[in-house]
């Protein structure tokens, strides 16, 4: 009898092992499978995002009279790619003239409209401002008002002052936009740091002012860099406003270079288009893979606990 009921528990054991077995066989290919499914989908996606650039830069070789003129065969480097365009706008065009002008205007606006948002945005957070809800709805507010409906009024208010053509005239409406963003952004997060730190900081021998800038900015520096790479992305690429503003050649930034060399007798060279903005967006390139991490960051502000 012993030796039937050990039998029996031996035959259990191995039904229970076979169908544990059973199981995570099945789990490792469902496993498997959707690891499959989603590198699939993931590298679709990368395609479909690495493409628009891709096709940009390929252009930029292949000598392209309009996008009509395209067929599969211009995606591929050809016996005619070559870098005529490139040499063309480096060496025949003011390029670096229009860097220059480009780079000047975006750091000037950016450097004063972020330290006048770390200064609103700490004051917004930390201090008992009058009438701060109504401010802050209208720097919401504002925020939601695109940047191309304010040209005109801008371009008569700078008129009456002679300020058109002149760089002054467009790093003040830089500055203010960037403002206006940076500094409802800054103050949010401000807001989720805890103020133990600052009356920490304090009981330490620090000044309340001490204590703002060489504690909490530095808590805030994630924002701060996000901030600037929002107001940084602004001028650089704007051309509405820098459009309308500048009329000398000479103090022409990127954007409006683009337009003038880009433009053939009756089509537009997209060739010199497409290389002008590879070498346009190389500085945007260096400056989002500095501050990636800071990036990421601030993509993930709204979630910031």
């Amino acid at each position: 009898m012993q030796s039937i009921e050990m039998n029996k528990n031996e035959l259990k054991m191995k039904n229970e092992d076979y169908d544990i077995f059973r199981k995570n066989n099945y789990y490792k290919r469902i496993k498997i499978v959707k690891r499959i499914v989603s590198h699939i989908v993931l590298i679709l996606f990368s395609i479909f995002s690495v493409f628009p650039i891709y096709y940009v830069f390929i252009t930029s070789l292949n000598p392209i009279g309009s996008l009509g003129d395209a067929t599969l065969r211009d995606l591929l480097p050809t016996a005619s790619s070559s870098l005529s365009n490139y040499y063309d706008i480096l060496f025949r065009h003011p390029f670096l003239l229009w860097l220059r002008n480009t780079l000047l205007l975006t750091a000037t606006s950016t450097l004063i409209g972020l330290v006048v948002a770390i200064i609103s945005g700490l004051a917004f957070s930390r201090f008992k401002i009058p009438a701060k809800h109504a401010l802050l709805y209208t720097l919401l507010i504002l925020t939601l008002f695109p940047f191309t409906m304010l040209v005109i009024p801008f371009y008569f208010m700078f008129a009456q002052l002679h300020l058109l053509n002149t760089f002054i005239g467009l790093i003040i409406p830089y500055s203010a936009f960037a403002l206006i963003y940076a500094t409802y952004l800054i103050k949010t997060y401000v807001d989720n740091i805890p103020k133990d730190y600052e009356e920490a900081a304090q009981m330490d021998g620090l000044s309340r002012r001490g204590a703002l800038f060489r504690i909490l900015v530095p808590m805030a520096k994630p924002v701060i860099i996000f901030s600037l790479i929002v107001a940084f992305m602004g001028p650089y690429t704007d051309y509405a406003l820098a459009g309308q503003f500048l009329t000398s050649s000479n103090k022409f930034t990127m954007a409006i270079g683009m337009y003038y060399i880009s433009q053939g007798t009756i089509t537009i060279n997209y060739g010199a288009y497409s290389a002008f903005a590879v070498l346009m967006g190389i500085p945007i390139f260096i400056v989002f893979f500095v501050f990636q991490k800071y990036l990421v960051s601030g993509f993930s502000l709204s979630t910031y606990k």
